[in-house]
């Protein structure tokens, strides 16, 4: 398999194959060194796929929903742009227009990528994005792709910018623009450079510890900066990393696709599917996620469940519970978090922090169900079984002093 034929399942996906995604065309070959870093798009020939620049290709997770090509008429800067567009009105799809290059010349070293970008009614969401990999494609050493910062509506030009750590076993970086459901987007002045430590990174998955469950003292353990067992995802308290998911009811990762739990808990996943019992209440959901909102539908504990995370809105229900936020963009949230906030009445308000890869465009599924169970649905409802109602029961004392078991308006 060459390294550009796996490249669309690699996209965003941590631990999924991005299966509907199409193999881009032989003629744009991904170059052997990345892009100069002056800006600007390279230049374009006559034919319609080379209409692209060179170097840059489409991929989708629906064929034909999107398209890109070269914009001569109000570039950012420079002489022109190019731009990703939808060409149908399908909002459950995404579309990245990207490059991939060798990791070799950065290796060790803060890269920062950046472009103009102009959007225009974007129904969903766009940004940049750009992944670090090393020599497991299921394991990205870095990741962000701007969805809690995600560009939606319309504005005109403005300058945004991921920044990565290369480690020096990453051997490829991969980096573009992204779109999820409609709208149309411009790049510009595109440029790859290095970085010192005073530019701070926005990796997705170097997401910070959850909040500790007691007070520490002075010696406390270093936290750890990568690696397999790095926290990778957060709903509320509950977060995840590759092989647990910690909670009040915490599972880690078994065989194959399960998940085991301490209290008999135990969850399979299958394609879209996950199933098994948590929290000792059966479960049985499909997960759709790769469009403008991740969506969580099924039963549990006999309960319809539904859940829609999207860039700007939250909804959760579960039975007759019902939870809407908006996302707070005042909110002073951790690196790589959404913060969503509800207005119960007049007085109550309740805020749900989503973080790192739990955003993804293709999360990983059974954790993210799993923290969205315990760090979302059970932390805004009542959760106590409801009693079974009780017979009514005919009282043995007479209404009045006539000894008789009939109420005093009946009797002659």
């Amino acid at each position: 398999m060459t390294f550009r034929t796996r490249i669309p399942g690699l996209l965003l996906a941590l631990w999924a194959p991005l299966a509907a995604a199409q193999t881009p065309p032989p003629a744009a070959s991904a170059p052997a060194t990345p892009p100069a870093t002056s800006g600007g798009m390279p230049a374009a020939s006559d034919t319609t796929r080379a209409k692209l620049p060179q170097g840059w290709y489409v991929t989708e997770s629906a064929p034909q929903h999107f398209e890109a090509g070269v914009d001569d008429s109000a570039p950012c800067e420079g002489t022109r742009s190019a731009f990703l567009r939808s060409r149908t009105q399908a909002t459950d799809s995404f579309g990245t227009f990207m490059q991939a290059f060798s990791a070799q010349d950065f290796r060790g070293k803060r890269l920062r990528f950046s472009a103009a970008v102009r959007h225009l009614d974007v129904k969903g969401w766009a940004g940049l994005w750009m992944r670090v990999e090393g020599a497991d494609p299921k394991q990205p050493l870095a990741f962000d792709n701007m969805q809690s910062r995600a560009l939606v509506g319309t504005h005109g030009c403005k300058r945004y910018d991921v920044v990565l750590d290369v480690p020096q076993e990453a051997t490829t970086i991969m980096a573009g623009l992204i779109m999820s459901g409609t709208g149309q987007a411009w790049l510009g002045g595109v440029r790859f450079e290095t970085v010192d430590a005073s530019v701070k990174s926005t990796d997705l998955l170097a997401t910070p510890q959850p909040l500790p469950s007691g007070p520490q003292g002075l010696e406390e353990a270093p936290r750890p900066q990568g690696g397999a067992n790095a926290p990778l995802g957060r709903v509320g308290t509950a977060w995840f990393d590759t092989q647990r998911v910690q909670t009040e009811t915490p599972l880690v990762k078994g065989k194959d696709a399960s998940w085991k739990g301490e209290f008999g808990d135990e969850l399979f996943e299958h394609g879209i599917e996950v199933n098994g019992t948590y929290e000792r209440r059966d479960l049985a959901v499909k997960v759709r996620a790769g469009g403008a909102a991740t969506l969580i539908e099924g039963t549990w504990g006999g309960e319809r469940l539904y859940i829609r995370l999207a860039s700007d809105s939250l909804a959760i229900r579960w039975g007759s519970d019902d939870q809407r936020f908006q996302r707070d963009l005042s909110a002073a949230t951790p690196k790589g978090c959404n913060a969503y906030l509800q207005t119960t009445g007049r007085f109550e308000r309740q805020g749900l922090e989503v973080c790192g890869v739990a955003l993804a465009t293709r999360p990983p599924l059974t954790q993210l169900v799993a923290a969205f169970l315990s760090g979302g649905v059970r932390a805004g409802a009542s959760r106590r079984p409801l009693p079974l109602p009780r017979q009514p029961v005919r009282s043995a004392q007479p209404y009045d002093s006539s000894g008789r078991d009939v109420p005093s308006s009946q009797l002659q």
